[in-house]
């Protein structure tokens, strides 16, 4: 602080100039009359505005100033910045009390509440005087001196800078993050900032009494700020606290407040008697410091209940530090500290592998699971990974590196049985299919690069499902199991031999001949052998078993194919193997296939013919013994866009083996019911019946009678001019749930004719019971009656039946007169076959019925 000083009296309490700045003149008229009864010998003068009485402050030395605010004022008036090292009064009403506050961090003396009724005064005057007298008796260092008249610009520039320095110091002290306080001499607190109101939860207006440290201890104590017996402040500053501060102040103790808060607070002596605190806030490095000493709790804890160990090395990659449980690796420690862990060695590493691990640490970098393999001293074999981390000093110069590592030898025990569960079958120990497929496609490729050749033999067991039921799945499994044996027995180590799945197995031969007529025959020599050894008796606890394999043959490697490619023809062939009577060898032949992608496509487009409506009804005519015509059998052809007209030879087994039986079977009933409605529409049609031909799949469907009586009714054909041809495997399961579909169905006039006759199986009791309107005698007996007696005995037999079982009878396939002849002569008494009609569309049969014109 700096002042502009002149040598001058100093004055006294009975002598004093008084500057008096009131805007209410009859309150200052009364306050310097009571003045001047009191002091008699002082000089006041009355000022009645903050801007003239700064005139007269730069014009004379005044001994005090008294300011009294008006009672609207909210903020101190900038004269009081001008009255630097000056006793200043302040007068104003009690809601205005915070304004003294402010005041005595600006240098104010002293201030007086305003009363209403004037009661004030005397108090008012007495502060002033004891004010005045203080200054005048005691002119401390630095005190500013009166003065009698100073140049009025120099007068101001000092109290600019002097305002601009308070300025400072103000805004300095409102950014500390630090509480802050300082006490004079006298022990009083004479300077602090808005932190320490916060932190230590004090209202300015207290600060602002300067209270003793003493006194602002005790207020903190009986609060209960420092805990029961002052627990929340810590050994340093515990016995201070309790004497209320008396006592010389350590220079730093901790605190903690009641909401669990952690101070630090600082003290700094001052020359002059008087001290300066400070209070940080230190919770969080509090929190931070605990939690890491709880982290290396829970560190020393785990690991020493962990079976990890830590270890670390230096630079050069010598181990300098070894903690934990060293056990599992059987290896001294004297044996570790000082070497490299490539000096130690593994035995999964070689010179490459620690190559490069040597450049991941000349780089600098973290490694992460290094896996390694090595043997304990008593020979036991063990695998141990390990992942570390680069030190660095504070000049980050590399120091070494730390980690840790951990004893993996169970893992990796899993591993291999997740391994041998994932690519080894169960039940045999063999490859499965998924690492069959690996090996396949690493052969396909193989015998492209050598020009050699490779061969995948399909093998399926023979009739294994009847060992399965008769002896059961464990027996089953037995014989699984050797005949896993004797298939590796029969190839050599670098072929595989896998199970495929169920009775499966494929052998994968490899390095085969470069030619390919050398190369098939060394297949089937292979494949012979395996036919020789699978088909030896097994001795199954103390029954003698035989078994037979079926094998096909592709071989691969004149052009490129797919895994799954060779799978499908070694799988055909096998199949070809078994239709041509089992236990033999088939290799996969390309017009197999041939017939395979054939059948495929064909599927694909009956589909589509199905949604597309590419399907027609053809009816061939069923005439009498005079030729007239009685009725006709519904048969379907197929008008493909690209091939034309197809018979159903060639698509109904198709659609019987795809299931798209049901929808063209479907499509058939309703074609046929929609031409029996055609034919009523005439006379000479309406006497017709229509026969359908209805498989036993379609026939067996739980809704079959809810769709033909559905149709009908939708349609609105007679029943009774419907008649569905039924084949004798009918007669092979649940007899009792066709004849009840029948009869539901002869309710409504369905009727039922058992086409082939005489071709399947037939049992009297049953056929009898079946609610039958006719039989069909199949074209096979039909074709060579005339040349073979027992065809024609069988016909004739078939005739006899049907008589006496009250049963009409229609010949198929009659293409000869002399066919014609016989039938008539035997009492058949209706005919189909192209000696009277090949199929035809439906109109075609209808315009053939009408007169000639």
């Amino acid at each position: 602080m700096s002042a502009v000083t002149e040598t001058s009296r100093l004055p006294s309490a009975s002598a004093a100039t008084v500057l008096w700045v009131d805007g209410d003149a009859q309150h200052a008229q009364a306050a310097i009359a009571v003045l001047a009864r009191r002091c008699p010998g002082w000089q006041v003068v009355h000022s009645p505005s903050a801007d003239a009485a700064s005139l007269l402050l730069a014009a004379q030395t005044w001994d005090g100033l008294v300011l009294c605010l008006d009672p609207q004022i909210q903020e101190l008036p900038s004269l009081l910045e001008l009255c630097a090292g000056r006793p200043v009064l302040l007068c104003l009403d009690v809601a205005q009390e915070a304004l003294a506050a402010r005041g005595f961090r600006c240098g104010l003396g002293d201030y007086a509440l305003r009363a209403a009724d004037g009661s004030h005064l005397p108090e008012l005057v007495h502060r002033l005087s004891a004010l005045v007298g203080r200054q005048a008796a005691v002119p401390g260092p630095g005190a500013v001196q009166p003065m009698r008249t100073v140049d009025a610009r120099i007068w101001h520039e000092a109290l600019s800078l002097l305002q601009e320095q308070r300025q400072g110091l103000q805004v300095t002290l409102a950014s500390m993050s630090q509480g802050i306080f300082r006490t004079g001499p006298d022990g009083r607190i004479s300077i602090y900032n808005q932190r320490v109101l916060e932190l230590l939860d004090l209202p300015e207006s207290l600060m602002a009494a300067r209270p003793t440290l003493a006194e602002l201890t005790q207020l903190q104590a009986d609060r209960g700020d420092f805990g029961a017996s002052y627990n929340l402040v810590d050994h340093r500053g515990r016995d201070y606290i309790a004497r209320s501060a008396v006592d010389p102040s350590p220079e730093v103790y901790w605190r903690t407040t009641r909401d669990g808060r952690t101070f630090e607070v600082r003290t700094t002596r001052l020359p002059d008697g008087g001290l300066v605190r400070t209070f940080t806030d230190v919770s969080d490095y509090v929190r931070v410091q605990n939690e890491l000493r709880e982290s290396e709790a829970r560190f020393r804890s785990l690991s020493d209940l962990s079976s990890d160990w830590y270890w670390e090395h230096d630079a050069d990659g010598r181990f300098v530090q070894l903690a934990g449980d060293l056990s599992v690796n059987g290896i001294p420690l004297s044996s570790v500290m000082g070497r490299t862990r490539w000096e130690i060695g593994a035995l999964n590493m070689g010179e490459a592998e620690w190559d490069a691990h040597r450049a991941v640490l000349a780089a600098q970098q973290p490694f992460r699971d290094l896996e390694l393999q090595r043997q304990r001293p008593d020979g036991s074999m063990h695998w141990i990974s390990v992942s570390g981390v680069p030190v660095f000093d504070a000049e980050g110069v590399l120091r070494g590196y730390r980690g840790v590592g951990r004893d993996i030898s169970e893992r990796k025990q899993a591993e291999l049985q997740i391994e041998r569960l994932a690519f080894f079958d169960a039940l045999t120990g063999l490859p499965n299919r998924r690492l069959l497929m690996d090996r396949l496609q690493r052969a396909t490729v193989a015998v492209g690069r050598s020009h050699a050749h490779g061969a995948l033999l399909f093998i399926d067991l023979d009739n294994f499902k009847d060992l399965n039921d008769t002896l059961g799945h464990d027996t089953g499994d037995q014989l699984l199991v050797r005949v896993a044996r004797r298939l590796s027995a029969c190839v050599r180590e670098s072929d595989t031999v896998a199970r495929f799945g169920g009775d499966e197995f494929v052998v994968l031969l490899d390095g085969l001949h470069s030619d390919v007529a050398h190369a098939s025959s060394e297949a089937a020599t292979i494949a012979q052998n395996i036919l020789v050894a699978l088909g030896k008796p097994y001795d199954m606890e103390g029954t003698s078993h035989h078994s037979t394999p079926s094998i096909g043959i592709a071989l691969f490697g004149q052009r490129p194919s797919t895994p799954d490619e060779l799978l499908k023809h070694a799988d055909l062939a096998m199949y070809q193997a078994k239709a041509a009577g089992r236990n033999t060898q088939r290799f996969f032949d390309p017009d197999m296939q041939a017939a395979v992608s054939m059948r495929a496509a064909l599927e694909v487009d009956l589909r589509r013919g199905l949604n597309q409506r590419e399907l027609l009804l053809y009816c061939q005519p069923v005439v009498d013994s005079s030729g007239k015509l009685l009725g006709a059998e519904a048969l379907v052809r197929w008008n493909h866009p690209r091939r034309g007209l197809v018979l159903p030879g060639e698509f109904i087994p198709l659609a019987e083996q795809t299931g798209l039986i049901l929808p063209l079977g479907q499509w058939v009933l309703e074609a046929a019911c929609a031409q029996l409605v055609q034919w009523s529409r005439s006379a000479l049609t309406r006497p017709f019946f229509l026969s359908v031909n209805v498989s036993v799949r379609q026939f067996r469907q739980p809704d079959f009678v809810t769709q033909v009586l559905g149709a009908l009714q939708a349609s609105g054909a007679n029943p009774e001019r419907l008649r569905f041809e039924l084949t004798e495997s009918l007669l092979l399961t649940d007899v009792e749930d066709s004849i009840a579909r029948m009869e539901q169905l002869r309710r409504h006039g369905v009727g039922f004719s058992m086409d082939d006759f005489g071709t399947g199986y037939s049992s009297l009791s049953y056929l009898k019971r079946l609610p039958l309107d006719q039989l069909k005698i199949d074209q096979g007996f039909v074709r060579d009656l005339q040349t073979d007696p027992n065809d024609a005995a069988i016909v004739r037999t078939i005739l006899a039946l049907a008589r006496s079982l009250d049963l009409s009878v229609v010949a198929e396939g009659v293409e000869t007169p002399g066919q014609f002849e016989f039938l008539q002569r035997h009492g058949c008494q209706a005919f189909q076959g192209y000696l009277f009609a090949r199929p035809m569309p439906a109109g075609m049969l209808e315009r053939a019925l009408l007169p000639a014109p």
